[in-house]
């Protein structure tokens, strides 16, 4: 078995992990992101992160999945706006002194390569599209089993949709918008999971905004369905770990958004692989980059 490290770059967390040829994990852990400090924090920290595992593990590669749009050579082409001076980063040649291949995918991209092989008859539908829900909110397409990946490989940036009041959709309907309208009502609730606990026990104060942010979910879902009209989506993030329920709740919003005969055939899932997705389609991504 040979293993390599898979590294999931979010704008709060790098989730990372050790995998094999047959797409297990057999290790896996987070640090920070502190995109604050720059790109070079993230390449010392994979670094970092390859020396140490390389302790227990002999790694053939790195897999890299990242926030913002990339390119076929690894280069980042889209600015972040959780890591400082991201753009224009070629993970290649940054990490060329490893000595080992580098792949890297956008991180719902990434996703995406992780369950298209979990939705059956995948490579029978027409459009199908994956939504990821985070510090940001990015999606990935495919069209024809074939991933459409835009001129400037940033197709499925619906995070950058204008909603409502010159406000975009990452900024009403992510995860971190959520929190930051807790916390202004109760400043302890720093987290999703403090949230819809909250939302859960009918503090009366938490579901309205709880409401509101699903509403804004919805609203954003229904103008990409009118736009792409897919037969299938996957949304994936940490705040489904939250589960079926989430989905209802998202249903429940989405509906009166959507004609009914889109409605009554509104096929929407959670990504079976929940938070390691990231990590198990960076490497399916460096498999078909450099294993066929």
């Amino acid at each position: 078995m040979n293993y390599y490290l898979t590294v999931d770059i979010g704008g709060t967390d790098i989730k990372y992990g050790v995998i094999g040829d047959d797409l297990v994990l057999v290790y896996k852990n987070t640090t920070k992101t502190n995109g604050h400090l720059g790109r070079d924090h993230i390449i010392n920290t994979i670094k970092k992160l390859f020396n140490e595992l390389s302790d227990t593990y002999k790694l053939n590669g790195v897999a890299i999945s990242t926030t913002s749009g990339i390119s076929d050579d690894t280069t980042v082409m889209t600015p972040s706006f959780s890591i400082k001076d991201y753009e224009g980063l070629n993970f290649r040649e940054a990490l060329k002194d490893l000595g080992v291949n580098v792949s890297a995918e956008n991180d719902v991209n990434s996703m995406a390569l992780c369950e298209k092989d979990l939705v059956k008859d995948f490579d029978k539908k027409k459009c199908i599209i994956t939504m990821t829900l985070g510090t940001g909110i990015g999606g990935a397409i495919f069209i024809n089993d074939k991933m459409h990946r835009g001129f400037k490989y940033t197709a499925g940036e619906w995070g950058k949709i204008i909603i409502s009041k010159n406000k975009t959709y990452e900024e009403l309907a992510s995860t971190k918008a959520l929190v930051d309208a807790a916390m202004k009502i109760n400043p302890e609730l720093d987290n999703g999971i403090k949230v819809f606990e909250a939302y859960d026990n009918g503090d009366d104060k938490i579901i309205p905004v709880v409401h509101e942010f699903y509403n804004y979910v919805a609203r954003g879902l229904a103008n990409i369905i009118y736009v792409l009209n897919p037969d299938h989506i996957v949304i994936g993030g940490g705040i489904t770990n939250r589960g079926e329920i989430f989905l209802e709740e998202i249903k429940d919003h989405l509906r009166p958004m959507l004609w009914d005969y889109l409605a009554n055939d509104l096929n929407l899932e959670l990504a079976k692989k929940r938070n390691d997705a990231g990590m198990i389609g960076a490497f399916i991504n460096f498999k078909n980059t450099f294993l066929k």
